[in-house]
């Protein structure tokens, strides 16, 4: 099969438009490409993506001359591809044509290859291989019977949606459902970093979690995991100060975390196009099944403008959970007012720019420890209630969880409390 046409309208259709993020959903690589010049300038155009630098004909010729010195890619020669391309308007059909091809050339290389000897190991690299460019019509009732079995094998192993892996929560929220943002809520210290991360690693067990850190690195999430997991005290850990015993859950536990879908991004002043841009990508590459972002008031905007720019970054990623079909778990502080009243419980209104969040939001819960507030005093230690202040599909209401946080962790308390 050939796909030189499909190359030429990709690469000169990046070069007019360049939307990366759009070619990298379908899972095209430079690799795919049959033509060796196009493929230098598709990879070269992915680096400079990568790096943020701008991408045009002169941006890439440049790059090029100064990188890859084995091409005869001059201007004449991008200027052409872009002038037979026909934009980025199908840009993600021909990539996928691109790939297709690639996938199809392959397997027929590997079929001339079959002998007596290699008969198995090839049958079950075609095998692989036709995996990936199965596309079946997803409006035929073989397709529709597929999915609804499906679907009624993760409600009965799942529930309606993803378990967080509290039961007192799931009996609320009926599971994480795809498609849907819900926003976690709390004043600082009361644990909403640490719930999202129980969740995220809960999930991760059998999906693929994507995880945004704006305020934690890797290690320092890494390390509450395993806490929450070996009931290892975290200072113990951060301290490296464990006994022998405690030393060898720690690294057991560490070996096995290997197996988790759980993907983490460390970095700093992201704006939500960052967010939406490598979320495709990493869709692109293995799909995902839910993704966590902590938290809202960290990510990049005008700070002047804040309540009409928090309810685009809510409504970017709203639309975000509806195109990519999984919940969206996104942290937001709340405001001071709360510190103000008697009662500190959280109430919807103590959200910041609460009417846009209120809006976007699928499922609104709050974190309340009434242990922080009260100290010796309190009726609750070691108690954190869960409010359900909105919730489109399910119970409003509240729950309470045991925190633990020398271990980082919440989890079901032995009799469950919630409102109907």
């Amino acid at each position: 099969m050939n796909s030189y046409d499909a190359e030429v309208a990709v690469v000169g259709g990046l070069l007019l438009d360049p939307v990366v993020d759009r070619v990298l959903s379908s899972g095209l690589d430079h690799t795919d490409f049959s033509d060796p010049t196009l493929s230098i300038i598709y990879e070269t155009i992915l680096k400079m993506y990568s790096d943020s630098k701008p991408i045009d004909m002169m941006t890439v010729r440049d790059y090029i001359d100064e990188t890859n010195k084995n091409t005869n890619c001059n201007f004449e020669y991008l200027a052409n591809i872009s002038n037979t391309s026909l934009g980025s308007k199908n840009i993600e059909v021909y990539s996928k044509h691109i790939r297709n091809c690639r996938v199809h050339n392959d397997m027929e290389i590997l079929k001339k290859q079959i002998n007596y000897d290699n008969y198995q190991e090839t049958v079950d690299k075609i095998h692989k291989l036709e995996l990936d460019i199965t596309n079946e019509d997803t409006n035929s009732m073989s397709s529709i019977i597929d999915k609804t079995i499906e679907h009624i094998d993760n409600v009965r192993k799942y529930g309606t949606g993803l378990s967080t892996g509290l039961n007192s929560i799931d009996s609320l929220l009926k599971g994480l459902r795809g498609g849907t943002l819900v926003v976690m809520a709390g004043r600082p210290s009361m644990g909403k970093s640490t719930l999202a991360l129980n969740f995220a690693n809960n999930i991760s067990k059998t999906h693929n979690v994507l995880f945004f850190s704006l305020e934690m690195s890797q290690v320092q999430l890494m390390l509450k995991i395993i806490a929450s997991e070996t009931r290892i005290n975290q200072t113990n850990v951060d301290m490296n100060d464990m006994t022998d015993k405690e030393e060898e859950r720690f690294y057991s536990n560490l070996a096995t975390s290997v197996n988790k879908g759980l993907s983490i991004v460390e970095t700093v002043n992201l704006s939500v196009k960052d967010i939406v841009s490598k979320s495709r990508q990493a869709n692109g590459k293995k799909k995902l099944d839910c993704i966590v972002i902590d938290y809202l008031q960290m990510l990049k905007y005008d700070k002047g403008k804040e309540v009409s720019e928090l309810g685009n970054i809510t409504r970017e990623l709203k639309f975000l959970s509806k195109e990519l079909e999984i919940p969206i778990l996104l942290l937001s502080q709340l405001s001071r007012g709360v510190e103000q009243r008697e009662n500190k419980r959280p109430l919807m209104s103590d959200l910041r720019s609460s009417g846009e969040i209120e809006q976007d939001a699928d499922v609104i819960m709050m974190i309340y420890r009434d242990e922080y507030y009260t100290k010796e005093e309190s009726l609750d230690k070691g108690m954190a209630e869960i409010i359900i202040t909105k919730n489109r599909t399910g119970t409003v209401g509240w729950v309470k969880c045991r925190f633990e946080g020398q271990y980082s962790l919440f989890s079901d308390d032995t009799i469950d409390i919630y409102d109907k």
